[in-house]
């Protein structure tokens, strides 16, 4: 029996403050074609969130204070918004057949930095 590749459930935001605009982790997906974001938001969160694709992002080498965020990235065109409009919610982004190197989601703050809610998101992934 052989086994297929696949991302194990991984925090890439986690109870980040919607105050302002905010990035997820980057993950690396190669030999994983299918990820997804399962994604929570409490009150007072208002903004939108998107999908980025990135092939020539450069990981950063041992420890850094903060993530390097360096390559093209590009929007992923999503089937329907994900869009937070100031109540608690959830939703969830498929990304089917994605052939990109690295991914991230990306929030898009919409309070003009007055938003006081947390946003937690959760990246798995498996091959089609």
């Amino acid at each position: 029996m052989s086994s297929r590749p696949l991302l194990k459930p991984q925090k890439v935001m986690d109870a980040v403050v919607a105050n302002q605009d905010r990035t997820s982790l980057v993950t690396n997906t190669n030999m994983v074609s299918m990820p997804s974001y399962a994604i929570a938001w409490e009150n007072n969160v208002t903004g939108t969130f998107t999908v980025e694709v990135s092939n020539d992002y450069i990981a950063p080498v041992g420890v850094q204070p903060e993530q390097v965020d360096s390559g093209t990235w590009v929007p992923v065109s999503l089937t329907t918004p994900v869009v937070a409009a100031g109540t608690a919610d959830t939703a969830f982004i498929d990304v089917a057949l994605i052939g990109a190197a690295y991914i991230r989601l990306k929030f898009t703050d919409g309070s003009s930095g007055t938003g006081s809610g947390t946003i937690t998101a959760t990246l798995a992934g498996k091959v089609s």
